[in-house]
Order: C-alpha cells, then sequence, then structure tokens
C-alpha cells in the first residue's frame, strides 16, 4: 500500500510538472502582455496621502450550548496619513467592531438573529444598504431579473446556526466590509481604503438569492464613489497559473537579466467589449469581476505578485486613459510598502490584521 501511494505521489508531480511546462499563451499574447505592463517608480518622496486598512476576524464558534451557538466577529480599521519626516503616521482610528452572535438551533429564530447582527456589522437597516448599494443593478444586468430590495432580502442565503464554515465567511466578510463602510463614510476627497480580498461577487449571476456581502461590498464601492474615496480590494492571492510567466515578461520589458525579479510593475487584466486582447490565462475565472477592474501588481522582488481589485465606474471616472493617475496610485501604494515588518506590502492593512489579533 506505501508503495502504491508513493507511486501516485509520483505520477501526480510528473503531471504537475508537465500542466506547468505547457506553453500557456501563444506569441502575440506574449506581446500583448508585454505592450500592456506598466513599470512605475519607487516611490520614497514624500506624497501627502491617507491610507486606511482593514481587516476582520473572530471565533467561530466561541461556545456552543445544547441548542445554541455563539459567534465572536471582530474587524478593525487603522488610518495613516503620510509625513514629510516620519513616512506614515498613524491617524485616529474608528472604534473597532466586536459583535456577539447567538443562534440557536431553531432555523426561524436564527434567521431573525443573524439578520439584525448583519445589519448592525454593515452600519446600516438592511434594507437601506440592498437599496443603496449597486450591487442590484449588477445581478439585474447578468441575471437579467430586476429584483427589489425587499425580494432580495427574503432571498438572502443565510447558513444554519451549527454551519461554523460559512457563518464565518458571511460574519467575517460583512464586517470587514462594514468596517470600510465606516471609515469611506469619514474620510475626506482622495484618501485610500484598502480591504485583504477581492471584489469577486459569488451569487451575482443568480436571479434571487445572493450573501449580505456582496451587497455591502458593493455599497462599499457606491459609497467611495460618491465621495471621491480610492476603494481598493488588494489580494496576495491571484489565483492564476503559470504567474511565472507574467513575471519573466515582467523582466522583459524592464530590460532585466536572466534570473533577476522585477518589481514595481502592473498589468491591468483586460475586460471584454473594452480592450482589443483577451488573457488566456484567467481561463474560466471570472476576471475582471462584475463590476471591477483586475490589475496584477508587484511592489518589491521580496514579495509576490498580488491581485488589485477596484470599482470600474470609479476606475473609468479617474484613472482610464490617464497614465499620470494610474501611476500615481501605485506610487501611493508603494509608499505605504516601506514599513520594515511587511516591506512590499501596504502597511495599513498590516496594522489592521496586528491590531484585531
Amino acid at each position: 500500500m506505501l508503495e502504491d501511494m508513493r507511486q501516485q505521489i509520483a505520477s501526480a508531480a510528473i503531471k504537475m510538472r508537465e500542466w506547468e511546462e505547457m506553453p500557456r499563451v501563444s506569441d502575440e499574447e506574449e506581446k500583448q502582455i508585454i505592450e500592456h505592463i506598466a513599470l512605475f517608480d519607487h516611490s520614497d518622496e514624500f506624497r501627502d496621502v491617507r491610507i486606511s486598512g482593514v481587516d476582520g476576524s473572530g471565533d467561530y464558534p466561541t461556545l456552543s450550548y445544547n441548542d445554541s451557538f455563539v459567534y465572536v466577529t471582530v474587524a478593525q480599521g487603522s488610518s495613516y496619513r503620510s509625513h514629510r519626516a516620519h513616512g506614515l503616521q498613524e491617524e485616529e482610528s474608528l472604534p473597532p467592531l466586536i459583535r456577539v452572535t447567538w443562534l440557536p438551533a431553531s432555523n426561524d429564530a436564527s434567521s431573525l438573529e443573524l439578520r439584525d447582527d448583519l445589519a448592525d456589522l454593515a452600519g446600516e437597516e438592511l434594507l437601506q444598504t440592498l437599496a443603496n448599494s449597486d450591487y442590484r443593478s449588477l445581478k439585474a444586468r447578468l441575471s437579467r431579473k430586476d429584483t427589489p430590495p425587499v425580494q432580495l432580502a427574503e432571498h438572502l442565503l443565510l447558513p444554519h446556526a451549527h454551519d461554523a464554515g460559512n457563518l464565518r465567511i458571511q460574519l467575517c466578510s460583512t464586517a470587514e466590509f462594514g468596517m470600510a463602510l465606516r471609515i469611506i463614510k469619514s474620510s475626506d476627497e482622495g484618501a485610500y481604503v484598502l480591504v485583504d480580498t477581492t471584489m469577486s461577487l459569488p451569487l451575482v449571476t443568480r436571479k434571487d438569492a445572493s450573501l449580505f456581502f456582496e451587497h455591502v461590498k458593493r455599497r462599499c464601492c457606491s459609497e467611495a464613489r460618491d465621495r471621491g474615496v480610492r476603494f481598493l480590494a488588494l489580494s496576495k492571492s491571484h489565483g492564476l497559473p503559470s504567474i511565472g510567466l507574467i513575471e519573466g515578461l515582467a523582466r522583459e520589458k524592464g530590460g532585466l537579466p536572466e534570473g533577476a525579479s522585477a518589481e514595481h510593475w502592473f498589468l491591468r487584466l483586460p475586460v471584454q467589449g473594452i480592450d482589443g486582447w483577451a488573457f488566456s490565462l484567467a481561463e474560466e475565472r471570472l476576471l475582471p469581476p462584475p463590476g471591477a477592474i483586475t490589475y496584477l501588481v508587484r511592489f518589491h522582488r521580496t514579495t509576490p505578485v498580488m491581485r488589485l481589485d477596484m470599482d470600474r465606474r470609479f476606475w473609468e471616472e479617474h484613472i482610464k486613459g490617464d497614465e499620470l493617475a494610474e501611476q500615481a496610485l501605485f506610487q501611493d501604494l508603494d509608499y505605504a510598502c516601506h514599513d520594515q515588518r511587511c516591506y512590499g506590502y501596504p502597511y495599513p492593512i498590516h496594522a489592521g490584521m496586528a491590531a484585531r489579533r
């Protein structure tokens, strides 16, 4: 049995290697990727910006007793302003979100409790969030059905009280975006609010069903647009195969020798109907997500390639066609990546993670 397992592992390793070695893009697509990779300068000069980072966590469940479950959810935001002499200087932050959720095994009672707690985490009445988020319009376009907020509320997918895995996702995500929404509402025009996630919307193509945090995520986008705030989702996991190929093309674009690591570059993934080329490495992945723009970016050679998502309408109004604005955005983020505790990654998000621990 042990020898058979070893053979299976060896076979799987060979298949993985052959899969990675397969040519994944055509010569023409390589040329398009190189053409669209953009380099930006390392930002070590004073830049007058305010950058906030948000992160969420919790304990799922904290305890259970008979037919009841208790979950604790925490979200923390940290805000910094650039300082001419001291880099990023911490500013007063909003109080952390802490929510203790009690859910009985009864589905009806649990649903009522969970709806109330989700609304509290979002910081708005549930129907207010559903009405003011642009998630509804995205869903209507993709599912070809315009569903009113009351009906969306009725069809929210709410896990059972004992479903700790799904409750963790729903409570933690809602808390994180709820904290981001609070910071957006308290921010001035031009400020940055960063979250450690993506702009993906798992159920946006479904006619009625949705997850409440999807609505809160897009609520952040619409509120940020109204206030001129840059709401960005930055993920350390891009989920793309053969990223080494992209890194090699970035190295080629930068004129670096073989074996060197390219840094300070970004690549905006094409949008169907806007750009005249396709990115085959995305395969069946929905990239960019509906209503969003997606970049691959690398700030420093010691950190991995990351994925950055932003609201598409904000991009169209403030970034599209303006190379200087696009460069400035990544230089601002690079300025926030200079703390030695997380060099190459925006410190405000790291600080949010550390604070909620």
